[in-house]
């Protein structure tokens, strides 16, 4: 974490320690993660109370998602097959994915459309995603969505399934401003990275500033630092940094609040 300016002279003058003051600030969400490396550290600024969505991507790693959250209070599973993965996929994948939704308390995702590459099997990308999709709306649970150049697909794909109405939302938005608009009025959540603060990101920044407050969300995406992305969303939309936390804690709570509960 960050060190705050004047922090020893508000010790000498008794202020309470850091821990305390940590503990008092508004909450944070973190709404795209994955499973932690082995050996990693955690983020210090972990020590506030937050949540942490952490996306499984493929059938390998569905269980140990599940473990993860049932080892820490904090985080919220979800269980997918992302479209990079499609080639791997065994047979019944999807009949295992709902026996294991059913049986644990979890979302779906990480799924969605990546036509990034050529080679990309754009009729299975979207057949996963449209079993996915159902299986939100059957159980009731939320969605995560990983799209790239596929827009105006995810669209049509959302139009005919519809929305699932305990959730969704697309994580490490890249499309237009007018996409955004559009997903929006749909009641489609949409989450930014640190992505975006890279030079070549000036099409997400101003995505970003297009996103009404209450469908705003932000993400590590199993990298980066949660509090300086924070910092920097407060810049470019022009709030303070304690307002957007608490506004995406809310948004958070009501994207997964089947989750929360």
């Amino acid at each position: 974490m960050m060190h705050e300016p004047g922090l020893s002279l508000e010790r000498e003058r008794g202020s309470p320690d850091p821990l305390h003051r940590v503990s008092s600030m508004p909450p944070l969400f973190d709404a795209h993660s994955h499973l932690p490396r082995v050996g990693a550290l955690e983020d210090p600024v972990l020590r506030r109370d937050h949540r942490r969505v952490v996306c499984g991507t493929c059938e390998a790693d569905w269980m140990a998602v599940v473990a993860h959250a049932a080892s820490h209070d904090q985080v919220i599973p979800m269980l997918g097959l992302h479209p990079w993965f499609m080639e791997g996929a065994a047979l019944g994948w999807a009949s295992r994915l709902e026996a294991l939704l059913r049986s644990n308390r979890a979302g779906l995702g990480e799924c969605g459309l990546d036509f990034a590459r050529k080679e990309a099997d754009r009729g299975t990308q979207e057949s996963a995603l449209r079993v996915q999709l159902r299986l939100a709306h059957a159980l009731g649970r939320p969605i995560a969505l990983h799209v790239v150049h596929a827009w105006g697909r995810l669209l049509d794909l959302l139009r005919e399934e519809g929305v699932p109405p305990a959730g969704a939302l697309v994580h490490a938005y890249s499309g237009s401003p007018e996409t955004a608009r559009q997903l929006q009025a749909m009641g489609v959540f949409l989450s930014f990275s640190g992505d975006l603060l890279k030079p070549d990101r000036a099409g997400a920044r101003e995505a970003l500033r297009a996103v009404a407050p209450g469908h705003l969300l932000l993400e590590t995406d199993g990298a980066g630092e949660l509090e300086r992305l924070f910092e920097a969303v407060a810049g470019l939309r022009g709030i303070p940094v304690a307002e957007l936390e608490l506004l995406t804690w809310e948004n958070g709570s009501r994207c997964f609040r089947e989750l929360m509960a």
